[in-house]
C-alpha cells in the first residue's frame, strides 16, 4: 500500500509552503546512511542509542547511535513491507503486510518468529503501527481495529473494538503512548480516540469540535510533554487534554500523506510528505507555530527519529540523516543539572490516580517503575520526554491500600520516591 501511494505522491507537483525559516541550512545537510539500500524506508524509530529502521522484507538495527548497522534476515516468507519496528530488552518487533502480521527476533533479526497468536478478522494481520506500554504490546491495523498482547505471555485480544467500529475507524492509521494514555487514529472523518487506564472502551473525539469532517484523517500522533499533536492530511491539529477544543494549524499542504514526529529536548519536528517533496518544520511552542527547516523537491518522506543531536528521516530513497545543531535550542541552558523524582501534590495518595514529578538533565526515554514493600513491580510508564520539569500521571485504581515505592529511571540513572495509598 505505501509504495503505490509513495509513486502517486512524487507522480504530482505541488509548491511546498514558504514557512519562516530556522536557519540558513540547506537540503544538502542531509546525508544518505550507506549502510541502507536506497530504496523505500517504510518506518524508523529510536531509543536511546538504538535505531531501527522497516523496509520491504527486512529490519536494519544500529545500537550504537548509528555507528554501524546490521540487516536482519528476511522476516516473514510473505513479508512484503514492515511497517512498524521496534526493539527492547534484546527483542526485536516487526509490523507487517500484507496480511502477514507481527514478527520477533530474539537475535537481532538473524531469525524471525511468527508472534500472530489471537490475531483474527479481515484486516487484523496487515499492522500499521506498535506501540509498547508497560508489559503490554498494542497494535495498529488496517481494518482489523487494535489489539494487545501481554509481551511475556498469552495471546493477542481486541483492544476496545466497539467504539472503533461505531465510528468506522477499523482502518487505524496510528497508534500512539503519552504517559498512561493511549491514542488511536483512524477513519477518515475528522476523529481520535483516547483511551486512559480503567476504560473499557475509546473515547471519540472531533477535530472541529462537534461535526464530522469526511476525508479528515489523522495521520500520526505525539505527546510532546505538555499537549497532544495530531498531524493530518491537512495539517497539524493540537490539543492539551487531547480531547476537543483542538486547534488546527494549516501549511497549504493538501493532501498530506504522511507525517512524521520527533523530539529534541522541547523542540518538535515534523515531516509532512505530499505529492511534489516533503516539508521538514519545527515548533518550539508544542505544535502551535512553525518554522521551516528544509524544502525536500522530489523527495517523499514516511517517518523521523532523533539520536542525540541527529535527526533521521525514512524516505522513499533510503535512510537519511542530518545535525540539529543550529536548528534547535534544546536541551538548553535551563536543563537541571541532577535527575529529580516525587509525588506531586498529597502523599498519601487518595484517588485512583497518582501524579510524579520529576527534572531531567537530558530528554530521552523514560520508565518509571512501581513496586510494593515486597519488591513485585504492581506498574511501569514508558514515554520519551524533553529535559526539564514534566509530570507522569498514573492509575491507581487496582491498588490496595499501603506502601510503594516509585523508581525513575532515565539518563542512565535512578532516582526513586515513596508514595503511601489510601482508599
Amino acid at each position: 500500500m505505501k509504495q503505490i501511494l509513495s509513486v502517486l505522491a512524487l507522480a504530482s507537483v505541488f509548491a511546498l509552503p514558504a514557512l519562516p525559516s530556522s536557519s540558513s541550512a540547506a537540503p544538502s545537510d542531509w546525508i544518505r546512511v550507506p549502510d541502507l539500500p536506497a530504496t523505500d524506508l517504510f518506518t524508523v524509530w529510536s531509543n536511546g542509542d538504538t535505531l531501527a529502521a522497516g523496509a520491504d522484507t527486512v529490519v536494519y538495527l544500529s545500537t550504537n547511535a548509528g555507528a554501524t548497522w546490521s540487516r536482519s534476515a528476511r522476516v516473514g516468507p510473505d513479508v512484503q513491507s514492515v511497517n512498524a519496528v521496534l526493539f527492547r530488552d534484546g527483542r526485536m518487533y516487526a509490523g507487517t503486510q500484507p496480511r502477514t502480521g507481527v514478527f520477533v527476533s530474539d537475535d537481532r533479526g538473524a531469525t524471525w518468529t511468527n508472534f500472530n497468536q489471537g490475531l483474527a478478522g479481515l484486516g487484523s494481520f496487515d499492522i500499521t503501527e506498535l506501540v509498547f506500554l508497560g508489559d503490554s504490546l498494542y497494535a495498529a491495523t488496517v481494518g482489523g481495529s487494535a489489539w494487545v498482547r501481554n509481551i511475556h505471555s498469552g495471546s493477542w485480544s481486541l483492544f476496545g473494538p466497539d467504539t472503533l467500529q461505531a465510528y468506522q475507524a477499523q482502518n487505524m492509521t496510528a497508534i500512539a503512548v503519552g504517559g498512561s494514555r493511549l491514542f488511536a487514529l483512524g477513519g477518515f472523518n475528522g476523529t481520535a480516540f483516547y483511551r486512559d487506564p480503567g476504560q473499557q472502551d475509546w473515547t471519540a473525539t472531533l477535530f472541529f469540535h462537534d461535526w464530522f469532517a469526511p476525508g479528515l484523517a489523522g495521520l500520526s500522533a505525539i505527546w510532546t510533554g505538555h499537549r497532544w499533536v495530531i498531524g493530518s492530511n491537512i495539517g497539524i491539529h493540537y490539543s492539551d487534554t487531547g480531547h476537543s477544543p483542538w486547534t488546527y494549524v494549516d501549511f497549504n499542504i493538501h493532501p498530506t500523506l504522511f507525517v512524521g514526529f520527533a523530539m529534541y529536548g522541547s523542540d518538535l519536528f515534523a515531516s509532512f510528505g505530499a505529492g511534489g517533496g516533503t516539508l521538514i518544520a519545527m515548533s518550539r511552542d508544542d505544535g502551535a507555530t512553525w518554522q521551516g527547516v528544509d524544502s525536500l523537491f522530489n523527495v517523499f518522506t514516511y517517518k523521523l527519529a532523533r539520536v542525540g543531536s541527529t535527526l533521521y528521516a525514512g524516505r522513499v530513497d533510503g535512510l537519511w540523516r542530518r545535525p540539529i545543531p543550529g536548528l534547535s535550542s534544546a536541551p538548553g541552558n535551563d536543563a537541571p543539572a541532577h535527575l529529580a523524582f516525587a509525588v506531586s501534590g498529597r502523599n498519601p495518595v487518595l484517588g485512583d490516580r497518582v501524579r510524579f514529578a520529576f527534572d531531567l538533565p537530558e530528554p530521552g526515554p523514560i520508565v518509571i517503575d512501581v513496586f510494593d514493600i515486597a519488591g513485585r513491580r504492581v506498574g511501569a510508564i514508558q514515554e520519551t520526554r524533553p529535559a526539564g520539569h514534566g509530570e507522569a500521571v498514573w492509575d491507581t485504581g487496582e491498588l490496595s491500600a499501603g506502601v510503594y515505592f516509585a523508581r525513575l529511571t532515565a539518563a542512565g540513572r535512578h532516582a526513586t520516591a515513596r508514595l503511601v495509598h489510601v482508599r
